[in-house]
């Protein structure tokens, strides 16, 4: 990994699925990895090594909290920006408070940071930016949006919100900034929603995996460690500056069904059922990266059949473990 140029970074999010391997591939690469969460999806219990680490200092706090964001930027030089709240049932059941916490709590974060003179912003923005048809869409596609009445959309207007905000703060007060798009990242602790997550959990349980309608989506599914590699590259290559990128693994390209079918495949008795759902489908998520290998040097090396039985271990472990 590049030398880290940081004394002090912080991660927003830290004890999330994805933050949580974040903050293991930064601990003991700065003097300290501040890791800043409300523990609302708290995989950090899964990781017992970053709460004894010395170099990993965990406050528990909210970004709408202008105080605990204000403390948690003393003496940072850079911030990873994760939290947010994310999961289609949030976005129903939370609409107001998805809006409020993912883009709100991301002005809070860019005013204190300009307060303190933070110099580098890396934001995790989302592919859902681009809408219910996303097929290999690079950087520069359109924006989608789906109807304004329709609460799924929420999360995506959130970002895109905060994705203008951050831009135009680091603008004004002259920090440097990344935009990071993941495109349907898993692995293992991944605690919140998910079709890999979902399946995986019914695989253990000795339950049907359940395939909404008929199965059809298309996904570009792209393993943690992959996604980590492209963040710490943001940190640390100069030419990420002022720059968005869709971050995912398009070699590894399966429909919901097909991904149930290789789910199902992975242990003796695996079964599919099908429910129907009335909601609104995204037809198809799969991202253009040559921008991410050109000025990145990113490259997704864990293809999908290796990167679920890796998930389904640890699924497996932590059942095992907590019963």
């Amino acid at each position: 990994m590049a030398e880290l140029p940081f004394r002090r970074l912080l991660v927003t999010g830290g004890a999330g699925f994805i933050g949580t391997h974040l903050v293991e591939r930064l601990a003991g690469q700065v003097d300290e990895v501040v890791l800043f969460d409300n523990l609302r999806r708290n995989s950090l219990i899964y990781v017992p090594q970053l709460r004894e680490h010395p170099g990993v200092r965990i406050l528990a706090g909210d970004v709408l909290d202008v105080e605990a964001v204000d403390a948690a930027l003393e003496g940072v030089d850079a911030v990873v920006h994760l939290a947010a709240i994310a999961g289609v049932s949030s976005y129903y059941q939370e609409p107001l408070r998805t809006l409020q916490v993912n883009l709100l709590g991301t002005v809070n974060l860019l005013e204190r940071c300009a307060a303190r003179g933070v110099g580098h912003f890396v934001h995790v923005s989302t592919s859902e930016i681009f809408g219910a048809d996303a097929l290999w869409v690079d950087e520069d596609a359109n924006v989608s949006i789906g109807p304004l009445a329709d609460s799924r959309w929420v999360y995506a207007i959130s970002k895109l919100s905060s994705e203008q905000m951050v831009m135009h703060y680091a603008a004004k007060h002259g920090f440097r900034h990344t935009i990071l798009r993941p495109f349907n990242v898993y692995g293992p602790r991944q605690t919140g929603e998910g079709a890999i997550s979902n399946f995986l959990t019914a695989l253990v349980e000795d339950r049907p995996l359940t395939v909404y309608n008929d199965g059809s989506p298309i996904r570009a599914w792209c393993y943690v460690s992959d996604f980590v590699d492209a963040t710490v590259a943001a940190l640390t290559v100069p030419a990420a500056a002022g720059q968005a990128f869709n971050i995912g693994n398009a070699r590894e390209v399966e429909t919901t069904l097909g991904l149930a079918r290789r789910v199902a495949a992975l242990r003796e008795g695996g079964r599919i059922e099908f429910e129907v759902k009335e909601r609104r489908e995204v037809r198809s998520r799969v991202p253009v990266v040559d921008k991410a290998r050109r000025l990145l040097g990113f490259e997704p090396r864990v293809d999908l059949d290796e990167g679920l039985r890796s998930t389904l271990d640890w699924f497996t472990s932590t059942r095992v473990g907590a019963s």
